[in-house]
C-alpha cells in the first residue's frame, strides 16, 4: 500500500496534478518517515507549485535522511540557482557529482552554472572598471 501512494503521487505529479500529488506524497512520508526519495518528490512538486521554501526543506530532509541521494543535491543546486546564489548552487551541484560523476544532469548543470559564475564575475568586475 505505501508503494502505491509514492507512484500515486509520482503519477499525479507526471499530469500536473499537484496538490493531489502533495496529499499523495504526503501520505507516502507519515507510512515511510525515512524515505529520502519520497522527500525528494515532495520537494518537487513544491517547486513545481512555486513554493521554494517548502521544497528547499524537502530536499535538505532528503539528503539528512540519505546523504547519496543525488537527485536532492541536484534539485537544491537548481534552487540556489534561481535565487541567483552561484556559490551555493556549484556546491550543491558539485556534492551531486562526487557522489555520481557519471551522472549527466548534475554534471551538465555544474559546468552551466560555472560558466554563468564566471561570467557574472567577470561582468561585475568590467562595470567597476569603467567608473
Amino acid at each position: 500500500m505505501t508503494k502505491g501512494y509514492y507512484q500515486e503521487g509520482l503519477d499525479h505529479l507526471d499530469k500536473g496534478n499537484l496538490k493531489e500529488a502533495e496529499e499523495a506524497l504526503q501520505k507516502h512520508l507519515e507510512l515511510n518517515p525515512e524515505d529520502a526519495m519520497g522527500y525528494n518528490k515532495l520537494g518537487v512538486v513544491y517547486a513545481k507549485g512555486r513554493a521554494v521554501t517548502k521544497a528547499k526543506e524537502c530536499f535538505l530532509k532528503a539528503v539528512e535522511i540519505d546523504e547519496n541521494c543525488i537527485h536532492a543535491w541536484n534539485n537544491l543546486g537548481n534552487i540556489a540557482r534561481q535565487e541567483g546564489d552561484l556559490e551555493q548552487a556549484i556546491r550543491y551541484y558539485r556534492k551531486a557529482v562526487e557522489i555520481d560523476p557519471h551522472h549527466p544532469t548534475p554534471a551538465k548543470n555544474l559546468r552551466t552554472v560555472e560558466r554563468q559564475a564566471k561570467w557574472s564575475f567577470k561582468s561585475i568586475k568590467e562595470l567597476f572598471r569603467k567608473e
